[in-house]
């Protein structure tokens, strides 16, 4: 089953309520929380499971970490819902990685390269996965500003 990846822009005044959302007794209560009170921002038509290759090949090898931002929020969404990743994109992720996110500064082959070290695997289109993965990522980040974050979830 393929896993999907969102990107939802919020109020950074919802988090609090996100949170909330998370740890309802509900489990669909934190995805609709999202739909009810966010705005889709970007889009990912690949599995979901390749933004969890590409985050730590963007801090390992790009020096890119979108995953420390609202550490607090992101623990505590991420112990309510076990089976999703969650991170958090704020203004301070845009103002230090949206010009080192931009596609034009990665390249296919090598991106598919750094995807297959990773997951020691081969595959065909993983440059593809990984540089739309990054489209998306700073497509959304250009969504960002004080008063708005987006979250992305993988699950």
């Amino acid at each position: 089953m393929s896993v999907t990846a969102t990107f939802t822009r919020l109020a950074r005044a919802d988090l609090g309520e996100l949170v909330e959302a998370a740890n309802d007794e509900d489990p669909a209560a934190f995805m609709a929380y999202l739909a009810a009170n966010g705005t889709s921002v970007a889009d990912y038509d690949w599995d979901g499971d390749t933004l969890e290759v590409l985050l730590p090949v963007l801090s390992e090898e790009y020096d890119i970490d979108l995953e420390t931002s609202e550490n607090e929020v992101v623990a505590d969404i991420a112990e309510a819902l076990e089976e999703a990743m969650v991170f958090i994109l704020t203004a301070e992720d845009k103002a230090k990685y949206l010009e080192a996110l931009s596609p034009e500064n990665f390249n296919k082959k090598e991106l598919r390269q750094a995807y297959e070290d990773f997951v020691e695997e081969d595959e065909e289109d993983a440059g593809d996965m990984m540089l739309d993965g990054i489209v998306a990522l700073h497509t959304a980040l250009q969504e960002v500003d004080a008063d708005h974050v987006v979250v992305v979830t993988v699950g």
